[in-house]
């Protein structure tokens, strides 16, 4: 992950963004608070697609919908997963 990088005494906010917000759906996913989780890491595809958030984003996002489905929540797996495609298609 990035850290904020500093160019002539100015702070990358886009790096520093991306950092929060990862930071951010990592917690709400490690507290089993999983839609919120979601949502955070799909504002980071959205906005930042081309950024190593946005690959570990899609990582903690494919976790997400396979611990659905074991567990029996197909629709919600699926739910996820749709999400994530139309995230990435509204990148492009």
């Amino acid at each position: 992950m990035n850290n904020p990088v500093k160019h002539n005494n100015t702070i990358d906010i886009n790096a520093a963004t991306r950092g929060l917000l990862l930071r951010m759906g990592n917690t709400w996913f490690e507290q089993d608070e999983l839609w919120q989780a979601v949502d955070v890491y799909l504002k980071i595809i959205e906005e930042y697609p081309d950024s190593e958030e946005s690959e570990a984003a899609q990582s903690s996002l494919m976790s997400i919908s396979r611990g659905y489905e074991q567990d029996g929540l197909l629709r919600l797996s699926l739910n996820v997963l749709e999400r994530i495609e139309q995230a990435m298609t509204t990148t492009v």
